[in-house]
């Protein structure tokens, strides 16, 4: 199998395993406890923007703490069944809301447009929708070695750039 071919087919499966994410989150927001029913007049969290990241607070996280390349310390939050990566100052400890540059982008900005042809494997595509942003990026790692990227936002936010790329782009054809 030619790397073209190879890369097409691994692109058709990321596109189907985004799908299953996107259905999976969606199905797990609609479950109900016990035969309890949603009351269909309650309304959703104001600016919370819609899509699979709405009600991201009202998953589990886990507090990380990784390292940039010149010796700071990135708090992170870390949330598994979203596979979203955020800076931990994002999160208001009061009411535990989200609000920052780069949790704003996730839920409200449109997409980044990455033409397909530039998706050649030497820059991942979350990089590609951070330079395309505009934003600058940092490396990290954590306490075991493994090492990630980061988009710093404006107001000083980061987000992972594999965020970027499940929640932050559309690929043109």
């Amino acid at each position: 199998m030619n790397t073209r071919a190879a890369f097409r087919d691994l692109v058709v499966l990321f596109g189907a395993l985004s799908s299953i994410v996107v259905l999976t989150s969606t199905l797990a927001a609609c479950n109900s406890k016990e035969g309890e029913q949603r009351d269909a007049q309650a309304k959703a969290p104001p600016g919370n923007g819609t899509g699979p990241l709405a009600a991201l607070e009202s998953s589990p996280f886990l507090n990380e703490v990784w390292t940039s390349e010149e010796g700071q310390q990135v708090p992170l939050l870390y949330y598994t069944r979203e596979n979203v990566r955020l800076s931990t100052p994002c999160r208001n400890n009061a009411d535990g809301t989200l609000a920052c540059d780069a949790i704003r982008y996730l839920r409200n900005g449109m997409p980044a447009e990455i033409p397909r042809r530039s998706l050649d494997g030497r820059t991942s595509a979350g990089v590609k929708v951070c330079q395309k942003l505009g934003n600058g990026l940092v490396t990290v790692r954590n306490s075991v070695g493994s090492e990630d990227s980061l988009c710093r936002f404006p107001d000083g936010s980061f987000v992972s750039t594999g965020t970027l790329e499940q929640y932050g782009m559309r690929v043109l054809q």
